[in-house]
């Protein structure tokens, strides 16, 4: 049985560079996806797409907003370090209860494009800013449960580092 559900995203903050950015819609998350290559040999009845476990395809992410305060600093040139706070509800099944966890993303990417988004009467005008990922960091309360440095060779599922197994073979 389920003993938790997670609900809506309450409320989140954005932070660009030390500077809170207000008035952002949505943040979409990299997509992690292994590298793979294909294994088919004599006597296989199906080809496998096998992924690479140490090896991750390029990521970014990107912040949606309608342009609100220190909102055009998200197209910068150059590095952002950029943290998103969530306050995310759960609802504890076995005893009834509806409570709040906190759910923390932080992210360094390079600022790739900006789409200067759809002027439209009666609607914000939005935009939405997408940066190469270098870094992710997703934390549930307090706990760090992703971990992925394109530079520094890391990437960390649920407190198992994937790298090290390779580097422990080479030493």
């Amino acid at each position: 049985m389920v003993t938790k559900v997670y609900n809506n995203v309450e409320g989140h903050r954005v932070i660009d560079n030390g500077l809170v950015v207000e008035d952002v819609t949505s943040i979409t998350v990299p997509t992690i996806k292994h590298t793979s290559s294909k294994i088919d040999s004599s006597g296989m009845v199906a080809a496998v797409e096998m992924p690479d476990m140490t090896h991750l395809e390029a990521m970014e992410f990107e912040v949606a907003h309608n342009n609100g305060v220190n909102c055009n600093r998200l197209g910068d040139p150059g590095k952002h370090m950029l943290e998103v706070r969530v306050a995310r509800q759960k609802y504890n099944v076995a005893t009834g209860e509806i409570g709040l966890e906190s759910v923390k993303f932080r992210m360094t990417g390079v600022h790739s494009s900006t789409d200067k988004g759809k002027v439209e009467q009666g609607n914000p005008w939005g935009s939405t800013d997408k940066y190469a990922c270098l870094r992710f960091e997703e934390e549930i309360n307090g706990e760090i449960v992703t971990l992925v440095d394109a530079m520094a060779g890391i990437i960390k599922v649920n407190g198992v580092t994937v790298t090290d197994t390779v580097e422990s073979i080479l030493s």
